[in-house]
Order: structure tokens, then sequence, then C-alpha cells
């Protein structure tokens, strides 16, 4: 590919990156003299988590552009050099880019200079850094961080060595390149990991680039090395084992970034065949607005950026399913990335390559999907009206699960009425307080404590007189192995040793019902049954409660709750209604004893707000029933009738129009 001529015809792109690195280029260069360099997830609002704007010339004054807060000292003053050092190496990178493309000897001159600068200190720089989960740093605070130094300075030295003198080159490689090598060697965890990805990336692009071949056999061959990591890593349906779309996106980064430099040489291994995979999965997945949804520790930075992974893959691949991905990703986007103009084909089939295209249609799969009967993994359902529901019963991740087995996320016409939140930086005060817990998911939570690690099953899924039935189970007293992947126990094993969760779905074209069974739970101990809707909540006269729903995380985080007076036995149970962007949402619950909550929380991003509704009940063996609609304003149903005895559990939902519809919530025989 020629790459000046397509910068004539894609001038864009090269102007965009022009403006990425506007502010360091025009800057004289600014790099830490000493390892000060703190983590950037601490760059966080503690009341908003929200991200603080950072400014090139307050150092000390760190202000959150959602309530107006500034904050100096610690952590944030530290945090900030390590926005500097990420500003910096993504700057050298995408100047090393700039000159690829155009042979304009500013943009390598400045990113040589930044090369410069950082190997005159980097020797010295102390190691340093406490992160949870982490190592620690030199550059930054973190293993990680100092992988991504290391490999985005190793790219761009790739890019403008050949601009550079034999003792500039010398220079760096010996004072940044080869000991940043052998720090992240000592400090590379004996687990499976995306961070362990990205340190054995970079040190193998390292190990390529200046013919170290110690380096290339312990970050490609040998054992938690990157052959290792994409054997072991992937999980039977695909997923990387971590259960999060953003962390399967991120490993495959690192995978795809040592790719990129392996690529003509015997050390790339673009063809093995869980790349493959891993890319081909997404497809199934994919919400009606075209996102992928917010499994575990995602975050929305995750969302787009991460799509663009299928511009490189495709070009090497050439799968169908990964140019359905570009197709519909270019269906809302200008095909006008960097990855695209570097690494991707030239055309694309049904592309245009610098054209805006207009919407062709939902994004969303025609087809259900789910892992195999008698395994783990998700189930997706999807129906008219941009409805759309994932049932999670996957297994346990390792750092980034949200115990939250058998949690569901739901969408209507398109909108995420009901979706898994994912999170914010890590940094940030709600994402251990609130994001990460079982209780701000879809799903049940015991005594208020996190679900401890298990695995789910899929029972049963088939289709019956137009309802699809799905059920799941999640057996904490089954014998169950850890993944091999270092976790801070944050969970109960105690709560959940005995129990057993079986969740049944009944999925029809316009509404769904559900059953939620628990059996085995201590019956001192709450068991709530937690959903959250967005949107406008239509509640009656009820009384907020005076006292907070609870003192433990993250119910304690939930405020204005109000307590719904229910009657124990009406086999009509209780509706709950909310509206969200024009879509009203009915959720009908059976009355069968406890107590029903509903309450305010933080969405995210937590400056906006959402309900979630808590039915609270005890005993060692418990069902919850549901039955929830959306529509326009014209609900079908005009009312629910909850049936259930000793052995069997009926839903019947009379429609406007006076048809009856029964479902049956009883579980199959296993």
């Amino acid at each position: 590919m020629n790459l000046r001529k397509r910068a004539e015809r894609q001038p864009e792109v090269v102007e965009q990156l022009k403006e990425n690195v506007r502010d360091v280029m025009e800057r004289p260069v600014l790099v830490p003299t000493t390892g000060i360099a703190n983590w950037v997830l601490y760059y966080y609002c503690p009341h908003c988590s929200v991200q603080l704007e950072f400014d090139w010339d307050k150092a000390h004054t760190h202000r959150c552009p959602a309530c107006g807060r500034e904050y100096n000292g610690e952590p944030y003053d530290s945090a900030w050099w390590g926005c500097v050092n990420a500003a910096n190496e993504k700057a050298a990178h995408e100047m090393g880019l700039i000159y690829a493309a155009t042979e304009e000897m500013a943009y390598a001159r400045k990113s040589a200079e930044i090369l410069h600068a950082y190997a005159t200190y980097y020797p010295d720089y102390e190691v340093h850094g406490n992160i949870p989960y982490n190592g620690p740093g030199r550059s930054g605070a973190q293993t990680l961080d100092e992988a991504n130094f290391q490999r985005n300075l190793a790219m761009a030295y790739d890019l403008v060595e050949e601009t550079m003198k034999p003792e500039e080159k010398e220079y760096i490689r010996d004072r940044i390149f080869l000991p940043g090598a052998e720090f992240l060697k000592e400090y590379r965890h004996n687990q499976l990991h995306n961070h362990e990805v990205l340190i054995s990336a970079a040190i193998a692009i390292i190990g390529i680039l200046f013919e170290q071949e110690d380096l290339i056999q312990f970050a490609i061959y040998d054992k938690y090395g990157i052959l290792y990591q994409l054997e072991h890593g992937m999980l039977p349906n695909h997923m990387w084992f971590e259960g999060s779309f953003g962390y399967h996106f991120y490993a495959l980064s690192g995978f795809f970034d040592l790719e990129k430099v392996a690529i003509h040489t015997k050390y790339s291994h673009i063809h093995h065949p869980n790349y493959r995979a891993m890319m081909e999965i997404l497809p199934a997945y994919l919400q009606p607005d075209g996102q992928m949804p917010m499994l575990n520790d995602t975050t929305y930075t995750h969302q787009v950026t991460s799509l663009y992974l299928y511009e490189f893959a495709y070009r090497h691949m050439k799968s169908g399913k990964m140019l359905e991905i570009l197709q519909q990703l270019y269906r809302r986007h200008r095909r006008s990335n960097a990855e695209a103009f570097f690494y991707g084909e030239e055309t694309l089939p049904g592309i245009g390559d610098s054209k805006e295209t207009e919407p062709n249609g939902s994004a969303e799969a025609e087809k259900n999907y789910h892992t195999a009967i008698g395994t783990f993994g998700h189930t997706i359902l999807r129906g008219p009206e941009g409805r759309y529901l994932l049932l999670k019963h996957d297994t346990y991740g390792g750092e980034h699960d949200h115990y939250d087995r058998l949690g569901i996320s739901y969408m209507a016409y398109g909108k995420p009425i009901s979706v898994d939140m994912g999170t914010t930086g890590y940094g940030a005060v709600l994402h251990y307080d609130y994001y990460k817990n079982t209780g701000t998911h879809n799903t049940v939570v015991i005594g208020e404590e996190n679900q401890s690690p298990a695995s789910c099953e899929l029972l049963q899924y088939e289709e019956q007189n137009g309802v699809t039935y799905v059920t799941a189970r999640c057996d904490w007293s089954a014998p169950y192995e850890m993944p091999d992947s270092f976790a801070i126990v944050q969970w109960s094993e105690k709560n959940y040793r005995h129990v057993t969760m079986t969740r049944k779905i009944a999925w029809t074209d316009q509404y769904f019902a559900e059953a939620f069974y628990v059996t085995g739970a201590d019956e001192s101990l709450p068991v709530d049954w937690v959903m959250h809707l967005k949107g406008d909540w239509e509640g009656g006269q009820e009384k907020v409660c005076p006292d907070p729903l609870s003192e433990k995380k993250p119910f304690s985080h939930f405020h204005d709750a109000v307590h719904m007076d229910g009657e124990c036995g009406k086999t009509t149970g209780t509706r709950i209604r909310t509206r969200f962007e024009g879509v009203t949402t009915d959720l009908y619950g059976a009355d069968l004893g406890g107590e029903r909550y509903v309450a305010r929380g933080v969405d995210n991003p937590s400056i906006n707000d959402l309900n979630h509704i808590v039915e609270r009940r005890k005993g060692g063996k418990i069902v919850f029933l549901h039955v929830l609609e959306s529509h326009l304003g014209k609900s079908v149903i005009d009312h629910v009738e909850f049936r259930y005895g000793k052995d069997d559990m009926h839903v019947c939902v009379t429609k406007k129009n006076g048809e009856q519809q029964v479902l049956d919530l009883g579980l199959p025989l296993s």
C-alpha cells in the first residue's frame, strides 16, 4: 500500500492525527525527571467518578468537568504525571505514523526528541507503585503502565529510527528499551491475564526490533508468554476468560500490536485459529444499537475503538464475520481512522473508503445465540422492536469479574432499559463500592455479599408454540476450579457454599416471564432479587424510607428508597412502571411475601440516576416470579396472574384483546 497516495485521498486521517498530537508538538518536551508518575485511573473525581480535566499548565490543580470541584495534592498531582507520560508515548507513536504517511520531518524529529528525553532520565526512574492486582513500574505505577510505555515508544522508534544517527539509536536502545524489557521480564506474573499479554507483547516487540532472541523466546514461547496466553486464555465458547468484552479486545490489542511488528517475520502467528475464533464471536452478542454488551469490567471507552481491531484482522484472515462487523461499524461511522488507514485493506466490499455511509438498517443479528446445553457461557434472545435479552450463565473470570452469575441485560426499541452498567475508572470510589458488586446487577444476592466464584450451566433452550424457554443453573456446592489467575477475595464463601440458583426465562415477541429459584440459603440471611430500570418511576403516594436501605455496599449507595406495600398471596401481583426515552416498561411481580423496595442509584456515568427494584425474602427455598413488558404507551398486557403450587409454576398473561397465554415456569427435568 502506498501510504503517501492514500494520504492524498484521505487527508482527514492525517489531519486527525496531527490534531491528536498538537499539544505535544507545540510545547517543549516535558517528561518527569524521576519515577513520580502515578496511576492515571486515580485521576478521577471521588464524588462523580468522572475523569478529571487534564491541563498541561496545571500540574497542581485538577478540575472535575461534572461538578466543578478542584483537587490538589496526592494522588492527583502524581497521577497528572501519569497523564503526561500517556500523552507523550501516544503522541510519539502517532508522530511516527504521520511521518510514515507524509515524510514530514518535523514530526519524526519531535518523536525522536521525546525518545531522547526519556532516555536521559529513564535509567534513574525508581521502582514504585502499589496498585491492586498489579506489579510495580518505573515510568508509571504498575507493570502494565510500563508495558504500554515501552510498547508505544518502541513502535514510535520503529517508525522514525531511519531519521536518527547511529549514536542516538544506541543511546535510546540502551537506556530505555533493553533495561525496560529486562524490568518487564522480572515483573511479568505467572498467570493468565490481559496484563501478561500486554507485557509479553512489549518484550517481544523490543526483542524483534533489536534482534534479542532471549527476549523473543521468553515473551512468545515460554510458559505464560504470548502463545500460552492465546491457547489457554480463550474459553471453549471463544470468549477471553475474563468474561469482559472490554478485556477480550484489550488482550487482542496486545496480541495484534505484536503481530503488526512481527507480521513479516518468522515470529508471527497471525493465522493461529484462536485469533479467528476470538474475533468471530462478537456478531452473536451485538446489541440492537450495534454496541457490545457491558459485561464485567467493560467501560464505555472500550466500544468503537475496539471494533477498529477488525481492520488488521480482516486484512490477514479474510473472515466473512469480521467483514460483517466492519460493515455494521461503518454504517454509523466514517471509515477514517488510523487502524483502517495503516493496517486495513485499502478498500472493503460494500464500504466506501472516505465517504460517510448512510445507516442501512439495524445492526442486530437475526438469530438467537446460546452456548451448548450443559456448558457455561451466555444466551442472547432477540425479538422485534429492538428487543434483546442476554442471560449470563458463565464462569468466574478473575480480577475483572462482577460476581453476577445468572444476571440479565435487557433492551427494547433499541434502548438500554436494564443493561449491565459495566464500570468506571478503577481509581474511582464507585468502582469497588458500587459497580463491581452483585447487588447492582440483575440477579440475586444473599446477605448483601458478593457471589463467590462458581460456574453455571445451561440446562434448557427450546422453542414451544412461539415461546423460547431458557433455563440456567449455578450450583455453589458443586466442585469448582479457580482460573489460573490471581484474585483478591471480594466475596462471601459462607453465604453461598450450599446455594443453588436456577433462572428460567420464557421469551415471547412482546414480553418475557421469569422464575428465579434459590435453594440452600441460610434462613437468617436476606435473599434479594435485584433489577435496575432506567427512567422515571411512576410511583404512587408511598413514603420514602427514613433510613438508608443498608449500611453495606452497594446498597449503601441507594437513596430515596420507597417501601412498596404488597398483598401477600395476591395472585395478580404488583406492577412497577418506568418511562425512559419514550419507552414504558411494566414489571409485574408475584407477591409471595417479604418486602419490595424501589430506590434510586447512580447509572453509568454516575452523573445520572436509575431505579433499583429490590425484592427481599428469607428462607431456604425461595422463588421470585416476574413478567416484564416494554411498549410505546400502549401495552399488550391487560393483567398477569401467577399460578404456583408444589409441583408447578405458571404465569397466565391476559392481553387487552382478551387472548390468554400460559407460560410454564416450572423447572425442566435435569
